[in-house]
């Protein structure tokens, strides 16, 4: 068994738990202060969010996810990070906004990585079950339980569709050539987009059509 499906496992019996606690750190540390007030960021918070990124990382690693992988998955949000701390820290006085800036940048990395560690560790299954546990509504567990399986779909095509590029052109990044031909680029990736939104609304039907000769109640 993979370390993937141990943690599974583990969270399988208490997936409510697990949601509420994760839930909880993630309010807590996207909340405390980081210093667009004006004030110094607090040593507190810079202890807190160090400790949550921590955590973040060992329960990736628990999930055999390495850290160079984890760190890449918080990487990705980075740049909506930026674009959310950098105009707030706009509200911060002169003098104070770099600091600010970083405080905030700080503040939604620890968050991110808490509640990326957090999907990680449950999974589709584990979320939906924990939202069941915590007696969420039941509609929006159906509607979540709907996104993450057509979530999964177009993963999975994507994965296919660059696996199948790069076979195509092969000694290339998928973004090896942005730098020399940018237009080109951005319009081999569009092409992708829309073949990719096709290909999707097929499988999607297909799939609605396969739950329903089962007998599935469609929500």
């Amino acid at each position: 068994m993979s370390r993937i499906a141990e943690a599974g496992a583990r969270a399988a019996a208490r997936p409510g738990l697990v949601l509420a606690t994760g839930v909880a750190v993630v309010g807590v540390t996207a909340v405390v202060p980081a210093g667009i007030g004006g004030t110094p960021v607090p040593p507190g918070s810079m202890v807190l969010w160090a400790s949550v990124l921590l955590l973040a990382f060992a329960a990736h690693a628990r999930c055999g996810v390495r850290p160079l992988d984890a760190g890449k998955r918080i990487a990705l949000f980075v740049p909506f990070m930026l674009l959310l701390a950098l105009p707030a820290a706009l509200l911060a006085p002169p003098g104070r906004r770099v600091v600010a800036a970083l405080g905030l940048l700080a503040r939604a990395t620890a968050a991110t990585g808490a509640s990326i560690a957090l999907a990680t560790w449950l999974g589709p299954a584990g979320l939906v079950a924990g939202l069941r546990q915590v007696h969420a509504p039941e509609r929006i567990v159906q509607i979540l339980a709907e996104a993450l399986a057509a979530l999964g779909v177009i993963l999975r095509q994507v994965r296919a569709m660059l696996r199948a590029r790069e076979a195509r052109r092969p000694g290339y990044g998928a973004w090896a050539s942005i730098a020399s031909a940018p237009l080109r680029t951005v319009r081999g990736f569009g092409r992708l987009v829309a073949a990719l939104l096709l290909r999707s609304l097929e499988r999607a039907e297909a799939l609605d059509r396969a739950r329903r000769a089962r007998g599935v109640e469609v929500p």
